[in-house]
């Protein structure tokens, strides 16, 4: 399995406090048939970009570093996961956020009410950049829930839509539950992810909660979306 979203990478965000977190989550990621791991840690200050990176890069190289002393043969990737704002407009090159080198760009919004009426123009900035978008847990979107309009607008525009394995066995409250359900067996959700961020509750360990879903999820669902999917993106092929 592929799990393309993830606050693994430590000391970056609200994910993983130190290296040995790092570590723990994982060694359960791959202990649970994850074979590459994409960390992708919050970006919200458009200002400080290279200096994102450079944070990120370093603390890849230790993590990679401290897999292999541990023999965790896990592939940990590049990534982050973009806070859209009205500051995607002016923001410097963003190449180095995608996915793995990719086309492909993990993108987040506002999980409280806000006014959407630039949702669109976001998303229309980064395709025009010839960026690939995937918006991270469309279910969890307050506006989503309100405007349905606004996802058939969303996935109009070719925007590939990500849902939080915990969402899918109800982690995240019944509503986030059934929306990322039914976006799954429709096809209109193409991944699965952990969005892991502890060794607890948001975790790496995918077998465990694949075992809680719900029935009406089939084996086909799960390979597609968190196999063939995933791995179309980290190679950088079209969908």
């Amino acid at each position: 399995m592929i799990d393309i979203h993830s606050h693994v990478l430590f000391d970056m965000d609200d994910g993983a406090e130190d290296l040995a977190t790092s570590i723990e989550l994982c060694r359960d990621s791959y202990m649970n048939g994850c074979d590459s791991l994409v960390l992708t840690p919050h970006f919200f200050e458009y200002s400080y970009l290279e200096d994102f990176i450079e944070e990120r890069d370093m603390r890849i190289t230790l993590l990679q570093e401290a897999l292999e002393k541990e023999r965790i043969p896990l592939e940990v990737l590049p990534g982050a996961e973009l806070f859209l704002t009205d500051r995607v407009f002016g923001a410097d090159n963003l190449d180095e956020l995608t996915i793995n080198g990719t086309k492909y760009m993990l993108c987040e919004m506002s999980l409280n009410p806000f006014d959407t009426k630039n949702v669109i123009r976001w998303f229309d900035e980064l395709i025009d950049r010839s960026y690939k978008p995937i918006l991270a847990h469309p279910e969890r979107y307050y506006v989503f829930h309100e405007d349905y309009e606004l996802i058939d607008r969303v996935l109009k525009r070719g925007i590939i839509f990500q849902v939080n394995l915990d969402s899918l066995i109800g982690a995240n409250g019944s509503l986030a539950q059934d929306m990322s359900v039914d976006m799954v067996r429709r096809g209109i959700a193409q991944i699965i992810a952990s969005d892991a961020h502890d060794l607890d509750f948001r975790h790496t360990r995918l077998i465990e909660k694949l075992n809680e879903l719900p029935d009406v999820i089939t084996e086909a669902d799960v390979e597609r979306c968190l196999i063939e999917i995933p791995k179309k993106i980290i190679t950088n092929q079209d969908i």
